[in-house]
């Protein structure tokens, strides 16, 4: 699944290139099962201007004139590509936005294999309501380990599930959790009753590092190369990943562990992640030299 670097990487794309056309026409493949109400709204946004692009946690949102905007979350996995008009076939697209500016067209397609992902229509009214469902923005900067302990804290649950819960943290999927959890020494498992003001410190300042540099590695192409870029490219955050489909750990050298933890794989490091008392866990002259690598 698309997570924040990936989308903030599409819709960082998007807004470099596509503000100031107008929507000319929009296709809707007749396999694509989209709610008429919908489809109706999308149709109506033929001859509106594209006037910005932001993301909303995972959601790309694109903003049109006459206060509206077309919303694209790419659930496990959406595409959202930019093409020239003469360009070949793309596999499983569902909807193509006709795109015009000074004579010149552009195709901007949104392509699912599965079927998961969600197009939205609405107002800016909508826009809020939506982006009030998500929790921090771990980004912002003004976001303290205090307020993104508390927020943590207000959730019984285990570490991996609190990160995952766009609610209480937004943007965060699966591989930036995992690979924040190994670089802050904490057990996925570990309740979040039980993390510390250190640990949510610790934790807060890896989750920061990892989105930072998923966004310039311009996200997470994994195997299945589900994901790529509006123009088909891949990223490259998958050669820097810290623990995430790893079989050895890179500061130990320990064998990684793999569990599923409410349905979603999750790799540690038994070794360097105790579930308990972790932070007692000492250091040969060797991990040390190793973890310093991955700070």
């Amino acid at each position: 699944m698309p997570e924040f670097p990936e989308v903030y990487t599409i819709s960082q794309d998007l807004k470099k290139n596509i503000i100031g056309y107008k929507i000319k026409n929009i296709q809707v493949f007749k396999y694509y099962k989209l709610p008429s109400p919908i489809n109706t709204k999308l149709k109506n946004t033929i001859g509106l201007k594209i006037l910005d692009v932001e993301n909303i946690a995972k959601n790309i949102v694109i903003k049109l004139s006459k206060d509206t905007y077309i919303v694209f979350h790419l659930a496990m996995t959406g595409r959202i590509l930019l093409r020239e008009s003469s360009h070949k076939d793309d596999n499983w697209v569902k909807i193509v936005l006709e795109l015009e500016r000074n004579d010149k067209i552009l195709h901007l397609k949104f392509a699912d294999m599965r079927q998961f992902g969600k197009v939205l229509v609405l107002n800016k009214q909508g826009v809020s309501t939506l982006a009030n469902k998500y929790g921090l923005d771990p980004l912002e900067e003004k976001i303290t380990p205090e307020k993104f302990l508390e927020q943590i804290k207000s959730k019984k649950t285990n570490i991996k599930n609190a990160l995952l819960d766009q609610k209480i943290i937004s943007g965060v999927g699966n591989i930036y959790a995992t690979d924040s959890l190994f670089l802050s020494r904490i057990h996925p498992k570990t309740s979040t009753q039980d993390i510390t003001l250190e640990d949510a410190a610790k934790l807060l300042k890896s989750i920061r590092q990892v989105l930072r540099e998923g966004i310039k590695n311009r996200g997470s192409t994994l195997p299945d190369k589900m994901y790529v870029d509006i123009f088909g490219k891949e990223g490259h955050q998958q050669n820097h990943f810290k623990i995430y489909l790893k079989q050895k750990c890179p500061v130990c050298n320990s064998k990684v562990e793999f569990i599923k933890i409410n349905g979603r794989g999750t790799y540690y490091c038994p070794t360097c992640q105790l579930y308990k008392n972790f932070k007692d866990k000492k250091l040969t002259k060797e991990e040390n030299k190793n973890q310093k690598k991955l700070f």
